[in-house]
């Protein structure tokens, strides 16, 4: 008896036993099946992603005529070109998974269109945080180019000055024009009521180009609300090379928001001064005659700004970066616009004639001209004031000088002078 049991209990073992492999063998051959299942999809969707990106890319490059520009806001050997300098000094670096030009499309389509991340991402099957990271690599690498892209004015003649004879040679020692503009701002709420200014929340970036409307200065990050001649203390005052450098005997033209002191010529102040008030109108003296000279050179850095605008439409928009950022990306914005026109000469956009709107500039009064200081701190009221009153009289003398040959050329000799 106790035989049969002992039979009965080792097959019923047994059986268990089995059950258990064959339950286990089971498991295991579903995990395997299930593994390869996922294995094989996921290596189907990255195919895909790849795929989807490159036809992408070929599409900006290969697209009808202008998609590259349209898109990056530059032409295609330019932008190889970029690439070129970025690979080549190392300051950009192919990723695993992302290359320098990848990096750079996605970085220049944000700041040619204020393109979202989102929308990026879209764009490039890319995750938010990708796209951001290599935003930030792209925007410090254009910055450290600053120095071989925006460099400061030069002392020589430019050529835009001397080849015209409504300038030369009574703005031969004139090195380029200063102005400011601004940008909207984003800002913590304790901060929005120190950049609130004329135009809302906004930063004063103060800006100087040669006459060929290449910037040579630029200085961003400003209170909207601050007037741009203590913008331009701070720029005259900081230690080379990060200051405004001004030439011995040399100057830039200004509008009226500043003064006439060494190194800068205002227009006069109470006379008609831009072109739309002079057209249809005689001149009538030697100042109404400056002055709209003054103002058609000085346009120039109008219409540099309005070229960087249009260009660059991030720069018209509220932008969602921390402010550093903000700073950061105007300057990014004012190098490519010199990099662009030095090595494509023959770029659509550069040839635009695109001014921005300057009916609100900021007028001082004379009284207000006579109590600032100027950026030097080692000379007297009195040093200063003399200096502002030499370089009014070097203005007068221009003046004289343009009065003297309009006269000779276009009123028989007639140098009367009406409204004086």
């Amino acid at each position: 008896m106790e035989d049969i049991v002992d039979k009965a209990l080792m097959r019923i073992s047994s059986n268990a036993t089995m059950s258990a492999i064959a339950t286990v063998l089971t498991c295991v051959m579903r995990m395997r099946c299930r593994r390869k299942s996922v294995t094989y999809h996921h290596g189907e969707g990255k195919k895909q992603k790849i795929e989807s990106r490159d036809a992408h890319i070929c599409r900006v490059f290969s697209g009808y005529s202008h998609s590259c520009r349209d898109y990056i806001r530059m032409r295609p050997h330019a932008f190889e070109n970029l690439v070129s300098i970025m690979r080549g000094s190392g300051l950009l670096r192919d990723s695993r998974d992302v290359k320098v030009e990848e990096q750079l499309l996605m970085f220049l389509n944000v700041l040619g269109h204020k393109t979202k991340n989102r929308i990026v991402r879209s764009h490039f099957i890319r995750s938010g945080e990708t796209i951001s990271r290599y935003f930030n690599k792209c925007l410090e690498a254009v910055g450290c180019i600053r120095g071989r892209f925006l460099k400061q004015a030069p002392m020589e003649l430019a050529p835009e000055i001397a080849s015209n004879h409504l300038y030369y040679p009574y703005f031969k020692d004139c090195i380029g024009m200063i102005d400011g503009t601004h940008i909207d701002a984003m800002l913590p709420a304790s901060l929005v009521a120190r950049f609130r200014g004329r135009k809302g929340v906004t930063q004063n970036v103060l800006a100087a180009c040669t006459p060929n409307k290449l910037f040579s200065y630029v200085l961003a990050g400003w209170e909207g609300s601050a007037n741009d001649y203590r913008v331009l203390q701070d720029a005259l005052s900081r230690p080379q090379p990060h200051g405004l450098r001004v030439y011995d005997g040399k100057y830039y033209l200004c509008d009226a928001g500043y003064t006439t002191m060494p190194g800068f010529i205002s227009p006069y102040r109470g006379v008609r001064y831009h072109l739309n008030e002079h057209r249809g109108r005689p001149i009538n003296n030697r100042r109404e005659l400056f002055n709209l000279r003054h103002s058609s050179l000085r346009s120039k850095i109008e219409s540099t700004f309005g070229l960087l605008k249009n260009r660059f439409k991030i720069l018209t928009a509220k932008p969602h970066y921390p402010f550093p950022t903000q700073v950061d990306i105007v300057l990014a914005c004012a190098i490519l616009h010199n990099y662009i026109a030095i090595v494509d000469l023959g770029d659509d956009l550069l040839n635009e004639d695109i001014t921005i709107d300057d009916d609100d500039v900021e007028i001082a009064t004379e009284g207000e001209d006579a109590n600032l200081v100027d950026f030097s701190q080692n000379v007297t009221q009195r040093e200063e004031r003399d200096s502002r009153n030499e370089w009014k009289e070097k203005r007068d003398d221009i003046a004289s000088a343009m009065w003297l040959d309009y006269c000779n050329k276009y009123r028989g000799g007639d140098t009367t002078e009406i409204g004086l």
